[in-house]
């Protein structure tokens, strides 16, 4: 692994989604990020869940959708905690070397890499280095999208004293709206007093973002934005770069031999925290067909099923595509706040847009940086009246319109259940569906039909109008498999009662780790017992990749070593309620946990049938 900067930096995703808790159980580091991120308990029952305008979701009813929840931690400290992993796990990371040149030979299967200092030949190469990605560029892939909707600068400082007060009413963002600036800061590590503060600029033509934000301007405001003229901030770094709304016209080159991932492959706007859990995703999905692959060339002898190295670009440009839409959209919702205010985006992108003609650029510098910063000035001079709403009619005007607009929820979200783990890659599934009334509705889910609607986030029932837009997991092709809890049965039920609590979703990883070495990751097979008796008696024999995981149910446990075990061999595991999962014949999971194909009667499934699934996808 190769990478060209030698130090990490400050990111900008701090949300990890419940998703992106199932991909790293694989890794087995969620349980160290769920330690580092424990709230203190001040902070996760210091107001009543049903106080006004507050809704605690992370705290209620979501295990019922996944076995890992959503959380807060700072992309560099995620980054620090991989590559402590990474470096356990043997893997050798090359820092501070670049690549310079990149060519796919023709007619033979090698990757001829220039790095600064050597040549080299890989079989793959995967990019993941970023939105100015240099293997992107290599491979003459270009960006879909409109222009850089935003300039930002990043100041990152650690302040104790503003941490203390923010602790009074924690959160991950605070939107902060003054005469003097506006921005996010962002609670990177309240524990610590560790913030990141976002600020939109409008920087002159040719003049680097964070060129008007010496050290001591952005102390200043820092202090501005608290409200504190002696707040203590020590200053550690400011960075600028662009929001953007761009997806690459290809995930690989035409020989399936060099992928791009993550940043390099996609931007979106920071609204609802979809960049570094889209990008975790891309290389998820990547990391596993690429092991397939590898261990399991198409038409070997042990594997007659197809390369999946194809599907990665086609599955995760069109989740890339959802995302950027979604994002857009959460962009356009979060500006309702600012247009209530009175502070204009649209006006805001005029003026940058007049300051980078050339009728403008003839003016002397000095002369265009007075007049966009009096302008920027006079768009926000009336946000003075919100400290003085008890005696300012127009600031009790303005307070009242953005609570409005806040507590129906017609903001800036974080929970997209829809998109988070409900996104699919078969391709006939709906479209992700960014009405209004759906993204106003996206932090709440409808639990599987055999259990209660969950009321710490709705109502008793589900209101008829929203049952196309609140989230509901659900058994489909190209789906995630729906989380359920099960537990592992023993060969002797009787003596060794079931243990060890599992998701579905860990299923998979569960089968490679207690399975034989067969050269690769596995799918996995879910099945009745019914079917499970069927195939043991079907003539031939099913991928060598595939393990049947065999569902019992609580009620008429039975011992797993029976007759047929010495033919199949299985692992087996014990629900102890019904649904969709338990219900149907049999369901191939791909390694992803993702729903390969699902068969109703179990007379259907047969390793013909598995191998004819294995070579078609989803």
């Amino acid at each position: 692994m190769i990478d060209q900067i030698d130090s990490k930096s400050i990111w900008r995703n701090d949300s990890l989604k419940p998703n992106l808790g199932q991909i790293h159980n694989i890794m087995a580091c969620i349980y160290i990020v769920s330690y580092l991120v424990s709230f203190h308990v001040d902070i996760a029952h210091h107001r009543d869940a049903s106080a006004s305008g507050y809704r605690n979701e992370l705290l209620h009813g979501l295990q019922s959708l996944s076995s890992t929840q959503p959380v807060h931690f700072p992309q560099h400290k995620f980054e620090t905690l991989l590559n402590e992993y990474a470096a356990e796990c043997g893997v050798h990371v090359r820092r501070g070397d670049e690549l310079t040149d990149l060519r796919v030979s023709t007619g033979r299967h090698a990757v001829d890499v220039t790095l600064r200092n050597e040549k080299r030949q890989y079989e793959y190469v995967v990019g993941a280095d970023g939105a100015h990605s240099k293997v992107r560029s290599l491979l003459q892939i270009p960006m879909e999208g409109p222009p850089p909707l935003q300039s930002l600068v990043n100041v990152h400082f650690t302040s104790h004293e503003l941490a203390a007060h923010a602790r009074t009413s924690p959160a991950m963002l605070y939107f902060i709206f003054n005469p003097s600036v506006i921005g996010v800061l962002i609670a990177h590590d309240l524990a610590n007093g560790e913030w990141v503060f976002q600020i939109p600029v409008f920087p002159l033509h040719d003049q680097p973002p964070q060129a008007n934000f010496p050290p001591d301007r952005c102390i200043d405001l820092i202090r501005a934005a608290a409200g504190a003229p002696s707040l203590d901030v020590a200053l550690h770094s400011v960075g600028a770069w662009k929001m953007t709304a761009q997806v690459a016209a290809q995930y690989a080159d035409a020989n399936h031999q060099v992928f791009v991932v993550g940043d390099a492959a996609h931007q979106f706007p920071p609204a609802g925290g979809f960049g570094m859990n889209t990008g975790i995703q891309d290389a998820h999905n990547l990391a596993w067909k690429l092991a397939h692959h590898i261990h399991n060339p198409p038409k070997s002898p042990i594997n007659s099923s197809m390369s999946w190295l194809p599907t990665y670009g086609v599955e995760r440009k069109a989740i890339a595509s959802a995302m950027t839409k979604l994002s857009l959209r959460n962009f356009e919702r979060t500006l309702r706040v600012p247009t209530a205010l009175h502070v204009s985006y649209d006006s805001a992108k005029t003026l940058d847009t007049v300051s980078h003609t050339r009728l403008f650029q003839w003016l002397p510098r000095a002369l265009q940086s007075s007049v966009v910063s009096t302008a920027l000035a006079a768009g926000t001079a009336h946000l003075a009246t919100l400290d003085t709403a008890a005696t300012s009619s127009m600031g009790r005007h303005l307070k009242s319109r953005v609570h409005e607009i806040v507590s129906s929820r017609q903001a800036l979200g974080m929970l997209f259940y829809n998109a988070d783990i409900g996104y699919s890659y078969n391709k006939n599934a709906s479209s992700l569906e960014t009405s209004d009334a759906a993204l106003n509705q996206a932090h709440r889910f409808h639990v599987p039909p055999s259990r209660p609607f969950d009321d710490s986030v709705a109502d008793s029932k589900a209101p008829p109008d929203l049952v196309d837009v609140v989230f509901t997991p659900q058994l489909h092709e190209g789906h995630r498999l729906p989380h359920q809890w099960l537990c592992k049965l023993h060969d002797d039920p009787k003596t060794h009662p079931p243990t060890n609590r599992w998701s579905t979703l860990d299923l998979p990883q569960r089968v490679l780790l207690t399975t034989p070495k067969n050269g690769g990751p596995n799918f996995v097979l879910v099945v009745q017992p019914a079917t499970y008796s069927h195939l043991a008696a079907a003539d031939g024999a099913l991928p060598s990749t595939v393990a049947i995981v065999v569902l019992y149910p609580s009620n008429n446990m039975v011992t797993a070593v029976d007759k047929n075990h010495q033919t199949l061999g299985h692992h087996a595991y014990v629900y102890t309620e019904a649904t969709a999962v338990t219900a149907t014949a049999a369901i191939l999971v791909r390694p992803d946990g993702h729903v390969a194909r699902i068969w109703s009667l179990a007379t259907d499934v047969s390793p013909a049938s598995v191998h004819t699934a294995m070579s078609n996808g989803v």
